[in-house]
């Protein structure tokens, strides 16, 4: 095996379509920094290719025969981990909860492959899917242990009720929580632990391939004490309830606590969460929380900044608990984050502030 800068990016294609493999490998093939080790036809395969091959990662098809792509990532996860790329052209939602799965079992982030494969071939979605594997590739991701034995539902913690009786009636808070690469995990731990009587509305800006935000918002749905929805232009903002912004548009706040949607400006990707949290520093900055989770780039920092300048408390998800440590690292250099927490210390976190109360 090559060592050192000019090593190849090692790569185990998985897919139960063998025209789906050849235009995937094909695809890779045709970056020289780039080398397919090989290919599996479905998961158990995949299993038995990664502890052979031990690849820099793997691209994952998402239902296939004999074991489907959520127990293979479980399984992979737990035993020789490694980051995965989940690759689905499925619209149907079964298809799509279970990519959402994927992720949650340690998948790092979905491309959509193009039902017509002859346009997966087009330089557009060629280069999308070289720069994922490029950057997904440096990811230095963690064991799993779900893969090896599954949490009963009593096992998980939840943060106490105390919310109701510690806040005034009257206290109304934003939280804004803004992520990309490796979000979707965090965010489906966040709200599990957070209280439905939290005294507070959150905003979810999550980067996310295109299409898949509405199973996002189903699949966070079912496993939250809070109501979880796609954000609507002028729609009002409650407590107890999440706010997940479109892939479409940007979203801003108001002062009367409501909902814009919008497209500019246009140069920006959308949803982009510094749009958001400078929307909020400037119409309910002693009201809101800011809280900015791993992703790639710098989305977020200027936003995070804005907010910790307007008197808001800013929060950033830590190094170590990170899968890219991009969006953070930047609202530390821009002395954005007042602080810096472990994905699973996020919700204590946010219950101690909303309840006046610091965790010791």
């Amino acid at each position: 095996m090559m060592t050192g800068p000019l090593a190849p990016i090692r790569v185990l294609v998985v897919d139960d379509s063998a025209v789906s493999r050849r235009v995937i490998s094909t695809i890779l093939a045709s970056d020289p920094t780039i080398q397919v080790v090989g290919e599996a036809r479905d998961g158990r395969e995949a299993v038995q290719l990664v502890a052979a091959l031990q690849p820099d990662i793997i691209t994952m098809d998402v239902r296939m025969p004999v074991m489907d792509g959520l127990q293979a990532t479980e399984e992979i996860m737990a035993y020789h981990p490694t980051p995965i790329l989940v690759i689905t052209s499925s619209l149907t939602r079964h298809d799509r909860n279970l990519t959402f799965q994927m992720l949650n079992a340690g998948a790092l982030e979905v491309w959509e492959k193009p039902t017509d494969l002859t346009l997966a071939q087009g330089e557009a979605n060629r280069m999308r899917l070289l720069d994922r594997v490029k950057v997904l590739s440096r990811v230095k991701v963690v064991t799993h242990l779900r893969g090896r034995r599954r949490k009963s539902p009593t096992t998980e913690t939840n943060i106490p009720l105390l919310l109701a009786s510690a806040s005034p009636p009257s206290q109304r808070w934003l939280i804004v929580v803004g992520a990309s690469t490796g979000g979707p995990r965090v965010l489906y731990k966040l709200l599990h632990s957070l209280p439905a009587s939290i005294p507070a509305s959150i905003i979810i800006v999550q980067h996310i391939a295109e299409g898949f935000v509405g199973t996002m918002v189903d699949w966070l749905d079912n496993h939250s004490p809070l109501t979880v929805e796609l954000a609507q232009h002028r729609g009002s903002l409650k407590n107890g309830h999440v706010y997940v912004a479109p892939d479409t548009h940007h979203l801003r706040v108001d002062a009367n606590w409501t909902v814009h949607l919008e497209t500019e400006p246009d140069n920006l990707l959308y949803p982009s969460v510094d749009v958001t949290m400078q929307s909020a520093a400037k119409v309910l900055p002693k009201q809101t929380i800011g809280v900015l989770l791993t992703g790639m780039g710098r989305d977020g920092a200027q936003g995070l900044l804005a907010l910790r300048r307007s008197g808001a408390r800013t929060i950033a998800q830590d190094r170590a608990t990170s899968a890219i440590w991009g969006m953070p690292r930047a609202a530390e250099e821009a002395g954005a984050a007042m602080e810096f927490l472990a994905a699973d210390l996020i919700a204590p976190r946010l219950v101690a502030l909303l309840s006046e109360t610091e965790r010791r």
